[in-house]
C-alpha cells in the first residue's frame, strides 16, 4: 500500500498544513479507481458528482477512509445541516483533540445530526461514519479559508493569575488547525492499521530546536551590548532583527558580533498600508545596514504585522524569510500565499510574548521566569519548536540568563533564523514516496538525505529514523507519544476586559507617535 494522501484539489491552505506535516500527497481525480486505491487518506474539500461519489464509496467499503466537509457530505446526500457561527472552542476533555486547548476559528460550523454519524469530538464537531470496512470524517469548518484568513485581534494568555498578558495576534489559531488536521489523519491511519510517516521537523533526530530573535527597535548602543555578552557567555546564536536608526550602535555592536545573525526590522518602526512606503522604509533600512557591509536575508515586521503590500516587498527584494505573529504564531514555518500562489518568503512564526507585554501587566521578575519555563517545557514535551523574542531595550536580562541556562542544561540545539529556513527549505524540496507492507517500509528515493528524518507514527507511539530505501519497523526505537496537562478555565482568556480597550488605545496611539 502506497502511504499517500489524496486531494480532489490542491487548495493552497491544504497545501500549506500538508507541507508543514511533511507528509506525501498529490491531487488525484475521483474518476481514476486506480489511483484512489493507492491513497491511504483521500481529502474531499470540493462538490463531487454522483458518479465519483460512486468510486468513493467504493474505496470506503473496501477499507479505505477519507475527510469531507461536512457541507459538501450533506449536498451530495440530500441531508439537512446544523449551523452556527463559532468564535472559539474548546475541545472534549476524553477527545484526541483534548490537549489542544482552546482554538479560535471565528467562522461558520455545518455539522450533521444522524444516528449513522457518531461524533469524534461534540464540541468540535467533528463526525465520522463507518461505511463498510473504511471510515469517513467530516469536518464541520472549510480549513482552507481558515488557513488563508489574515485577520488580527488582540489575545490574553492563560497565566495562573488574575491581569492576563496580551498581544495583537493572527486571529485564527492556525497552529492548532493544523495539529486538528495532524490527528484526524492520524485517526483514519490507525483505523486503517497502518503508519502515518512525516518528514521530521527538525534537523537529523533532534527531539527540539531553540532559536532565539531579538528586536533591536529604541535600544541602545548599551543596551544592545549588553544582550550580547549574555549570548555570547551561554555560546547562544541570536538572530538580531535591526532597527536601523542609530548609525553608531550597526557600527559599534551589529558589525562586531560573530555567531550572531544580522537581519533587517526597519528604520521606521512602522508597517503600512500601501506598496510605496513600505518598499522606501525596507529600502531604506537594507542601504543603511549596506552602507556598514552587512548583507541580510531576514525580516520580522515592527510589531509583528503583516499585510500583502508588505510580502510583494520582501519578495522584490530576495528576503529568504520573514516572521510576522499576526500572520501566524505558535506554529511551523510555511509559504503564505501571495497573488493566489505561494510567496517565495518563508515564515517562521514566533511565540508572541516578551518580557514587555508581561511587565505591561504588571508581572514580577518570578512570575516571567515561571511562565517561560512552563512554555519551554510544554515545547520540550511535545516536540514543539521553542520560538521566543526579545527587546534588549525592555531589559530583564535576569529573565533571559534563565532561559539561556534552561536551554543549555537540557541541551537543546540552537539556530538561527537563516540557518533554519535554509534546512527546512531542503525539507521542503525532498521529494518520497513510502510503500507500507509486511510491517515494512520501502521508500522510494533519489539519494539518501543526511540530516532529514522521518517520524513514523503508529496508534500511540512514534520513532524517528533515518530515510532508508528499507525501513522494519519491528527494528525501530519507539517512544510514547506525550500529551500536555488539560487546562482548565481556558474561557476566561477570551472574556472582554476593560484593559483590552486600553491596550488597543495605547497601540494605536503609540503607532501614530512614530
Amino acid at each position: 500500500m502506497k502511504l499517500k494522501i489524496g486531494l480532489i484539489t490542491l487548495q493552497p491552505g491544504w497545501k500549506i498544513i500538508l507541507k508543514q506535516e511533511g507528509l506525501n500527497f498529490e491531487e488525484i481525480s475521483l474518476d481514476d479507481p486506480a489511483n484512489v486505491d493507492d491513497c491511504s487518506v483521500l481529502i474531499i474539500n470540493e462538490q463531487i458528482y454522483q458518479q465519483q461519489k460512486k468510486h468513493l464509496y467504493s474505496f470506503l467499503k473496501n477499507g479505505g477512509t477519507a475527510i469531507i466537509n461536512s457541507k459538501i457530505f450533506a449536498n451530495f446526500n440530500n441531508l439537512k445541516l446544523h449551523s452556527k457561527t463559532i468564535k472559539y472552542c474548546i475541545p472534549n476533555t476524553k477527545s484526541i483533540f483534548a490537549d489542544i486547548g482552546l482554538i479560535d476559528f471565528y467562522t461558520r460550523f455545518h455539522w450533521l445530526k444522524s444516528k449513522e454519524i457518531q461524533y469524534l469530538d461534540s464540541n468540535l464537531k467533528i463526525q465520522f461514519q463507518q461505511i463498510g470496512k473504511g471510515y469517513l470524517l467530516l469536518l464541520p469548518f472549510d480549513v482552507n479559508s481558515l488557513i488563508l484568513n489574515t485577520d488580527v485581534k488582540r489575545k490574553k494568555i492563560l497565566v495562573d493569575r488574575k491581569e492576563l498578558p496580551s498581544e495583537i495576534v493572527a486571529k485564527v489559531s492556525k497552529g492548532k488547525i493544523r495539529q486538528i488536521i495532524s490527528r484526524c489523519l492520524q485517526f483514519l491511519h490507525n483505523e486503517r492499521k497502518i503508519p502515518i510517516v512525516q518528514l521530521w521537523r527538525f534537523p537529523n533526530n533532534w527531539q527540539n530546536l531553540f532559536m532565539f530573535r531579538v528586536d533591536t527597535d529604541f535600544c541602545s548602543t548599551k543596551e544592545a551590548t549588553a544582550l550580547y555578552e549574555l549570548c555570547k557567555k551561554h555560546k547562544i546564536k541570536g538572530t538580531w532583527f535591526v532597527d536601523t536608526v542609530s548609525r553608531g550602535t550597526i557600527q559599534h555592536v551589529y558589525c562586531k558580533m560573530p555567531n550572531q545573525e544580522i537581519a533587517l526590522h526597519c528604520r521606521r518602526h512602522l508597517v503600512f498600508p500601501d506598496y510605496e512606503t513600505n518598499k522606501e522604509n525596507i529600502e531604506n533600512g537594507l542601504s543603511d545596514l549596506q552602507v556598514e557591509g552587512i548583507d541580510v536575508t531576514g525580516f520580522a515586521a515592527p510589531f509583528g504585522e503583516w499585510n500583502e503590500n508588505l510580502a510583494e516587498v520582501l519578495e522584490e527584494k530576495n528576503f529568504q524569510y520573514s516572521s510576522e505573529f499576526c500572520l501566524n504564531y505558535d506554529d511551523l514555518p510555511f509559504y503564505p500565499v501571495l497573488n493566489q500562489k505561494n510567496t517565495s518568503v518563508l515564515q517562521i512564526p514566533i511565540h508572541p510574548m516578551s518580557t514587555g507585554r508581561m511587565r505591561r501587566s504588571h508581572f514580577f521578575e518570578t512570575e516571567m521566569w515561571k511562565y517561560y519555563k512552563a512554555y519551554i517545557e510544554e515545547c520540550i514535551k511535545i516536540g514543539s519548536p521553542i520560538f521566543i523574542y526579545h527587546h534588549p531595550s525592555h531589559g530583564n536580562l535576569k529573565i533571559i540568563e534563565k532561559i539561556f541556562d534552561f536551554i543549555n542544561e537540557n541541551k537543546i540545539n540552537v539556530l538561527t533564523y537563516q540557518e533554519y529556513a535554509d534546512w527546512w527549505k531542503k525539507r521542503g524540496k525532498f521529494k518520497f514516496k513510502i510503500n507500507y507492507n509486511d510491517n515494512g517500509l520501502s521508500c522510494e528515493i533519489d539519494k539518501i538525505p543526511e540530516d532529514i528524518f522521518l517520524r513514523i507514527t503508529k496508534q500511540d507511539e512514534f520513532a524517528l529514523v533515518g530515510i532508508n530505501k528499507k525501513i522494519n519497523l519491528k527494528d525501530l526505537n519507539w517512544q510514547k507519544i506525550e500529551k500536555l496537562k488539560l487546562k482548565s478555565n481556558l474561557k476566561r482568556i477570551r472574556k472582554w476586559h476593560w484593559r483590552d480597550a486600553l491596550y488597543n488605545y495605547e497601540s494605536k496611539k503609540g503607532k501614530k507617535n512614530k
